[in-house]
């Protein structure tokens, strides 16, 4: 109960430090201009980051993961602040086999010295929940042991209750919280933890991998020893080879790194576009090169599920962007469920245009024009026109991952041509199988056919694309006088409803209960600052640091709140 509370209250105490930054932050904003404001924004984010990877490196368990995710996530958190967090993923302490054995005969129910001719007293690798021990089975198969930590799964229900708290608080009284939707990305966390926590899930995803890729002779998975498996610990092939990231031996083996890049592309997308079985957890820990120079996926705890609607999506979205299509770019966001009813699409359009124009190499010069443009996505995303999806979120840090692996083994890659080159193949053939069995095929192919005779797979695509939105707007002028007629009779009948505009008497109201429940915030604040001064001076001091830390609750709470609606009253 006491590791508990005190766990929880120095979580607290982090997300409370992170609030100061972020004030510190909007300070250095209004106040400072040019290279002094760059200078010290740099500054504030890099002290926050090397404060979230000390608590990570103290506490341990669930934090280091939430660290190692906001590592991941440099498209949406400063560089000064992800590049503090890199450091947790390969320097998380290990427990020692002494401290591990007793788990690990339990679970297998043997003595180890009957299970293996030897096994590493230190683990050669560390993670968040597990560690993995290189070991040797009695038949001389060299093998990798993965077991769960001691204690881990009640250091994960600490941390995932104490994470929910001050999610929820992020949630309620920050546009930032609603903006990323950290409570539905709290629940993807939360259900990602507990599939990781049992290794049996593990074992069925590498299976599943396998057999995925089991026609791509340059991709390997390790072989699983299904006898050895259980809930706290998973035996694989132990697998021998180079980080993803060591370029230096891998030219020391002649193996060619931008043909590795090539070979990782290819695997993304044909797990993304074809498969819907993503492995999300691309660190360089994670991908081995071998000495013949194929690519080795390992650790199989984090993958995302893509459904089959979901998948098609994705393969328009990206046939759109090569098509330089902008509209079924914002289309296919809007049907991924990331855009707000009213989010300006034509003001996005534009965004992907410059976006797509940075993938090709051509950007925008400083001047007039990038000005205005800043200026302008400002304003757009002021308005709250994109929508979170949680179940992305780990897509989207599994993207970001692998493309800067790539990057890193392919520093002059020629993205716009390469996807076109690697991804149109696979998003043929799906749209292809998607048609088999339409109505829409003994028209369409005939047509699809000769543009891919005289123009390649980029003539079949723009076709296929052409004549997609041909049918959506035949199928559209075909429902409109009914849906006209629908609405006709509707108003016949007097059925149609007309709002009153009561936001006046509700904005009153809203001043008001705001008035009412700041007060009572304060007061439940003094009320905790007076009982743990009483406390300290009594020499209670775990009581006494209990309520300081309710104290700094209220205040959090209190300063979330206000935050809140000072910029609600700016929108209006």
């Amino acid at each position: 109960m006491i590791q508990s509370v005190m766990r929880s209250l120095v979580i607290f105490r982090l997300a409370l430090s992170f609030l100061f930054d972020y004030l510190r932050v909007r300070r250095i904003l209004n106040r400072l201009e040019g290279v002094k404001k760059e200078e010290a924004m740099a500054a504030a984010y890099a002290r926050s980051g090397a404060r979230m990877r000390r608590a990570a490196l103290h506490l341990q368990g669930l934090i280091i993961k939430v660290g190692q995710f906001l590592s991941a996530r440099t498209d949406i958190l400063p560089l000064a602040f992800t590049r503090e967090l890199t450091q947790l993923q390969d320097n998380v302490p290990g427990v020692p086999l002494t401290k591990v054995k007793p788990l690990l005969e339990e679970e297998l129910g043997a003595k180890l010295e009957t299970i293996f001719q030897e096994i590493s007293a230190e683990p050669l690798a560390a993670a968040s929940l597990g560690q993995v021990h290189r070991g040797v089975l009695p038949n001389g198969d060299i093998v990798a042991v993965k077991i769960l930590r001691p204690g881990i799964e009640k250091l994960a229900a600490i941390d995932l209750s104490a994470l929910k708290k001050v999610i929820a608080l992020m949630h309620r009284y920050t546009k930032f919280g609603k903006r990323l939707n950290l409570k539905g990305l709290y629940e993807e966390f939360a259900a990602m933890v507990d599939l990781e926590l049992d290794y049996k899930n593990e074992a069925s995803n590498l299976k599943q991998f396998y057999k995925n890729f089991i026609e791509e002779p340059n991709i390997v998975t390790p072989r699983l020893y299904d006898q050895y498996v259980t809930r706290r610990v998973l035996i694989m092939e132990f697998v021998t080879g180079a980080k993803v990231t060591d370029l230096q031996l891998m030219d020391t083996w002649g193996v060619d790194a931008n043909k590795t890049a090539k070979i990782l592309l290819d695997a993304y997308l044909k797990q993304i576009l074809v498969d819907g079985f993503v492995h999300v957890d691309p660190h360089p820990g994670n991908l081995l090169i071998l000495q013949d120079g194929r690519v080795c996926f390992l650790d199989f705890g984090m993958m995302s599920t893509i459904d089959k609607k979901d998948i098609m999506t994705f393969a328009r979205l990206v046939t759109a962007a090569l098509a330089r299509d902008l509209a079924g770019v914002v289309k296919g966001m809007d049907d991924l469920g990331f855009l707000q009813p009213h989010a300006n699409r034509q003001f996005l359009e534009k965004a992907v245009s410059i976006m797509l124009d940075q993938i090709a190499g051509v950007t925008l010069s400083p001047g007039d024009e990038l000005r205005d443009f800043v200026e302008e996505f400002q304003s757009f995303l002021h308005d709250e026109p994109i929508i979170i999806q949680a179940k992305y979120m780990f897509l989207g840090r599994a993207i970001g991952m692998a493309t800067g692996v790539i990057t890193g083994l392919y520093p002059n890659i020629d993205w716009l041509t390469l996807l076109k080159d690697r991804a149109l193949p696979m998003l043929n053939a799906q749209f292809e199988g998607a048609k088999q069995s339409s109505w829409q095929t003994a028209w369409q192919k005939p047509i699809r056919d000769l543009a891919a005779r005289f123009f390649g797979d980029t003539g079949a695509m723009v076709t296929d694309l052409i004549l997609a939105q041909a049918t959506q707007t035949v199928m559209a002028t075909i429902k409109a006088p009914v849906a006209i007629e629908q609405v006709l009779k509707r108003a016949d009948r007097g059925e149609l409803q007309i709002k009153l505009e009561l936001e006046p008497v509700l904005r009153r109201l809203d001043r008001q209960e705001q008035i009412i429940i700041r007060g009572f915030m304060s007061f439940l604040m003094s009320v905790s600052i007076l009982l743990a001064v009483i406390l300290e001076q009594t020499k209670f001091r775990l009581q006494s640091d209990i309520a300081f830390g309710f104290a700094a609750f209220f205040l959090l709470a209190i300063l979330f709140h206000v935050l809140r609606h000072r910029k609600k009253r700016r929108r209006r």
